[in-house]
């Protein structure tokens, strides 16, 4: 069932009466004696509107209604593609200073007489066939008063494969499965008795949206799981298909962290097996479709070699699988209960007492309205964020009670969980009704960043302008909202559709999106409606994102691929291909070979990505692609864009990630006028023939980019008649993030009058990255950077650096491998080192809170010239020639992580120790003297009363921890850390005296240490590890040491 009529009609219109309101196109209308032509447009476009709502409703009733909103959609499509025609031709006229004027004034003019012919018969086209919709609308349509939905759609307008999931869990979204989660535990927890088989499996079974994952993660990650088992890894299946090679190295990245390199079964079953020998697993096997008894015995061969109490966690829709893989419980996965329903909806709908006590009739409706999701929590989550801004309007809560959507489903519908899910979507506004059902198109196993979605929105301009918020800033509240209502799900840093919303998605965008996914014997097939390989003239928007190359492109009906698309080309507005590979390309012969032909024919695209796909070089062809907006051409193996790209007068955004030596046109910046973002990592940013400054010019073109990283500057020479205003970024006011990047040593005076001409404009810069600068000084813009958050230096070889203390907004610093620098920096007209500041008593760094310095070799004090009270975290790291710290460190009183590395010189800290008010995380590796190898003095930990973890690491030459008070332990610590001790003989006898507190004790690496300290170790410790200790795992066999530790729970000994 489609919904798509009213969500594609009702923002296209809005989007084409904001069109036919720029002055411009009025002015030159005007002109062109086709303003009457535009006029009628738009009263057609104004009537049409105003009817939408009430014909969305009755759609589903009226099958004439139905037929006459797919008909305005196509129109629809018809309308932009003019509009978008007759701008680009005006806006192309602008670029040449007074030519619009001459132009337009000379009436005769073979160019303006052709604008004219051109849109004035189509116009005329289009406006017949708006005539003959508008007199077909009489249907005793009528504008439904019911409170709510009609004004919602009226203010707005204003305004197979499965979903990949991780084990990390939202604890705010779990609900009403204490008791399942227990029974499960407490089976995992007792399957290693002797009765009990090597590997055990339990089944979670489930009807999608139940929360058969949730439940999944919150027993993978609780505390007492996780001490019991050896090593745990997650594993989404997702695919229909069982792939047991692909199931395995999951199995092995998941549990090492680490990327395996090995692709075919029998190495990969080897290094499995040799991983999980002797230990006891937990793995979770999430989301399994499908899977043979043959699939089942070939995957688990090495499973076989774990501990005893070794389990499997699988959760399945299907009783099948189940039935076939679990051996120790099928945990039979119910809905929740119509309270705990309640009390979702009243999270996701922000319902608290105070409405409720206000509105008494509000619960009974909303209790309702949860009863009918039928125990399922996707369908009420889904809701609650559809009634999460009308909780003070009852006729609106009583008109979806009662609405008509609850009594539809489908055969295949779970449970009744789709009406839910489809009244949800019937509720939104107009224009996320379409960038939701725009989502289909991408596969169901695709996760995706925000940043990623948001840019295919305005290209395919689903984003409706506002006039006073930047297009990217209203996208990102479309998606937040979205995700707010549970159409988008939150995955650690990335987004997914749940599986049962996708299906939403397909079935709303059946007759105008295709996806193609890949199956056996190199054949691919459509993600959506089989049906629309025999229509693909009704196609818009199609994609593709192999994972292998595939040689045929067969589909269904014997139909290729190649004459699938070329079918398709005159309608087609987005093309998305998507290779699997983010750092290298994939050979699409067929593509290569048609390109041209293709930029020929596609006359409405407006999206397109050939993204990790084997192209060379881009066809002159690509001119003729006048309406695109967006273009992705990373990871592919172009070096050069054509000067044709110049002709893309609609550009809006522009992706080159990954590519290796890159060369822009020249013009590109001054004639590409709509750009709004650009995306440009390379490794070597190629600046064009004789190495001017020329092609620097576009950045200062470009206004809205937000973040601009250019590399291979040592290529660029500067004059100094260079340095003007053109160049520079001064005018970008939204550009936010400025990566600069030397990738080897040149000159230092270019290098220096280079940076000067790349200023930004001060107000906006929130991240600075310079990288490889070899310049004397820095630049004198950056001391007035007031909005300057972040900044990152990095292998520059100047001896001082800029005066970054002045920055009133700095909170982030990050200083690495500066070889040159002694601690020294700039102070405007002069320079001076941190000893020189602190009589002066300066107040830099005012808001700075996180500092990390790596490799700085000839630092010989900590590099800051005065307490910074805002200081939260301080990183040291490999600053071989660190010997001291300021008299006044114990002032930093917001500091609660210090982390001090491979500092061998460190000899002391202050007289007046650490500072003690908040630090709450002390680790301290590879410090202290560099010849005896031993602690630093001075380090004071009596006295860090807040100290909750403490790890000390590579002390090779300590033999005994010092005696002194300084060394006693704070009766805050919870975690304790000792590594790499090789000549520790003891513990401080009163070293865990008064640790209440005291969790977990971790000693590694200390091959001379023969026992703990007397007595037993404190009550409250729940986990004890002892690595590497030879003599003091053998003493813990023996009964007095062993009654030490006997009341740990968690013990691991190795």
């Amino acid at each position: 069932m489609a919904f798509v009529g009213e969500a594609v009609v009702s923002t296209f219109v809005q989007i084409l009466l904001h069109k036919l309101s720029s002055k411009i196109i009025n002015e030159v209308s005007i002109v062109l004696s086709i303003d009457k032509d535009l006029q009628k447009l738009e009263g057609s476009l104004k009537t049409i509107q105003s009817v939408l709502v009430d014909a969305t409703k009755q759609q589903d009733e009226k099958s004439e209604v139905k037929v006459w909103l797919d008909e305005l959609n196509r129109l629809a499509y018809d309308v932009e593609d003019i509009l978008d025609e007759y701008a680009a031709h005006v806006g192309r006229l602008q670029l040449k200073p007074n030519k619009v004027r001459r132009l337009i004034s000379s009436y005769c003019n073979p160019k303006v007489l052709f604008l004219k012919r051109m849109v004035a018969s189509r116009m005329r086209e289009i406006n017949g066939s708006l005539a003959d919709l508008s007199s077909r609308v009489n249907f005793k349509l009528r504008l439904e008063k019911t409170v709510g939905l009609g004004k919602e759609s009226s203010s707005s307008s204003s305004q197979k494969g499965r979903r990949q999931t991780t084990s990390f869990l939202d604890e705010s979204c779990f609900y009403g499965r204490e008791t399942d989660k227990s029974s499960i535990i407490e089976k995992l927890l007792r399957s290693n008795g002797p009765d009990e088989e090597t590997l055990g499996v339990l089944a979670i079974v489930g009807i999608g949206g139940l929360g058969k994952t949730t439940l999944a993660q919150s027993v993978y990650n609780d505390e007492n799981v996780k001490i019991h088992f050896n090593l745990r890894a997650w594993v989404s299946i997702s695919d229909e298909k069982v792939d047991n090679a692909k199931i395995t190295k999951a199995i092995i990245e998941s549990a090492t962290r680490n990327d395996c390199k090995l692709t075919d079964l029998e190495p990969l079953q080897g290094k499995l097996e040799e991983m999980l020998r002797e230990k006891k697993f937990l793995i979770v096997l999430d989301d399994v479709w499908n899977m043979t008894l043959g699939d089942w015995n070939e995957l688990k061969k090495p499973l076989m070699f774990g501990e005893k109490g070794s389990t499997v966690i699988v959760t399945t829709r299907s009783e099948s699988v189940s039935s076939i893989m679990a051996t120790l419980l099928i945990h039979h996965l119910h809905g929740l209960g119509d309270e705990f329903c309640w009390t979702i909806l009243r999270k996701w709908a922000s319902i608290d007492d105070n409405i409720l006590s206000s509105n008494p009739k509000l619960e009974e409706i909303g209790r309702k309205i949860a009863r009918k999701c039928k125990g399922v929590p996707l369908a009420v989550k889904t809701l609650g964020g559809l009634l999460h801004s009308k909780v003070k309007v009852e006729e609106y809560w009583e008109y979806v009670l009662k609405s008509k959507m609850w009594e539809l489903e489908d055969d295949d519908d779970e449970k009744g969980i789709m009406p839910a899910l489809r009244l949800s979507y019937q509720h939104l506004p107009a224009h996320l009704k379409r960038c939701f059902a725009y989502c289909s198109i991408l596969p169901k196993d695709h996760e995706f960043k925000k940043d990623e979605l948001i840019p295919l929105w305005m290209g395919e301009g689903l984003i409706c302008p506002d006039g006073r918020k930047q297009t990217e800033d209203i996208g990102s509240e479309y998606f937040d909202e979205l995700f707010f209502r549970s159409f988008l799900q939150y995955r650690f840093s990335r987004f997914v559709m749940h599986d049962l919303i996708h299906d939403l998605a397909q079935s709303i965008s059946t007759d105008i999106c295709f996806g193609l996914e890949e199956e056996p014997h190199n054949e691919l097939s459509s993600r959506n409606n089989r049906r629309n390989i025999n229509t693909p003239k009704k196609i818009r928007h199609l994609s593709l994102f192999p994972t292998k190359l595939i040689d045929n492109y067969k589909l269904e009906n014997s139909v290729t691929l190649d004459q699938f698309v070329k079918s398709s080309s005159g309608s087609l507005r987005t093309f998305l291909m998507h290779g699997p590979y983010p750092w290298c390309s994939m050979e699409i012969p067929w593509l290569g070979t048609h390109l041209d032909s293709l930029f020929a024919a596609w006359k409405c695209l407006r999206v397109l990505s050939l993204r990790g796909i084997k192209i060379h070089e881009l066809p002159d062809s690509i001119r003729n692609l006048k309406l695109l907006r967006y273009l992705d051409l990373s990871s592919t193996d172009i070096e050069r864009l054509p000067k044709a790209v110049c002709k893309l007068y609609h550009l809006q955004i522009l992706i080159l990630e990954h590519l290796g030596i890159l060369e822009l046109p020249k013009d590109m910046g001054r004639k590409l006028v709509n750009i709004q973002l650009v995306k440009i990592r390379t490794f070597n940013y190629k600046v064009g023939h004789g190495n001017g400054i020329e092609e620097l010019k576009l950045w200062g073109c470009i206004r809205e980019c937000r973040s601009i990283s250019i590399s291979g500057l040592e290529n660029i020479v500067v004059n100094i008649a260079d340095a003007n205003e053109d160049v520079t970024l001064k005018k970008n006011k939204y550009l936010q993030r400025l990566t600069l990047e030397w990738n080897n040593v040149g000159k230092r005076d270019l290098a220096e009058r280079l940076m000067e001409c790349l200023q930004p404009n001060i107000d906006a810069l929130g991240e600075l990255i310079i990288v490889g600068y070899y310049g004397n000084r820095f630049p004198s813009w950056i001391a007035a950077m007031s909005n300057l958050v972040e900044v990152y230096l990095g292998d520059c070889k100047c001896e001082v650096l800029p005066p970054l203390g002045k920055l009133p907004s700095l909170k982030h610093l990050e200083i690495r491998r500066m070889d040159n620098w002694n601690g020294e920096w700039s102070l405007g007209g002069g320079r001076a080192n941190c000893d020189e500041h602190n009589g002066l008593h300066f107040n830099q760094f005012p808001c700075l809170r996180w500092l990390l310095i790596n490799r700085c070799p000839k630092l010989r004090t900590l590099p800051v010239p005065n307490p910074i009270p805002s200081l939260e975290s301080l990183n040291l790291d490999d600053c071989k020639q660190l010997e001291s710290f300021p008299e006044w460190t114990h002032c930093f009183t917001s500091l609660e992580v210090l982390n001090i590395y491979r500092c061998s010189r460190l000899k002391a800290f202050p007289n007046k120790g650490l500072p003690t008010n908040k630090l709450k995380e002390l680790k301290l590796s590879g410090c202290g003297e560099k010849k005896r190898k031993i602690l630093p003095k001075g380090v004071g930990l009596h006295m860090l009363t807040s100290l909750e973890k403490l790890t000390i690491k590579k002390c090779s030459g300590l033999k005994y921890f010092p005696l002194e008070r300084e060394w006693q332990l704070p009766t805050s610590l919870q975690d304790l850390t000792l590594h790499n001790f090789k000549k520790l003989e003891a513990l401080p006898s009163n070293w865990f005296t008064g640790l209440t507190s005291l969790k977990s004790l971790e000693i590694q690496n200390a091959p001379r240490l023969a026992s703990l300290p007397e007595g037993r170790l404190p009550s409250r410790v729940q986990y004890l590890r002892i690595s590497g200790c030879p003599l003091l795992r053998k003493s813990c066999k023996k009964y007095e040491e062993r009654n030490k530790i006997a009341h740990i729970p968690y013990i691991k000994i190795t």
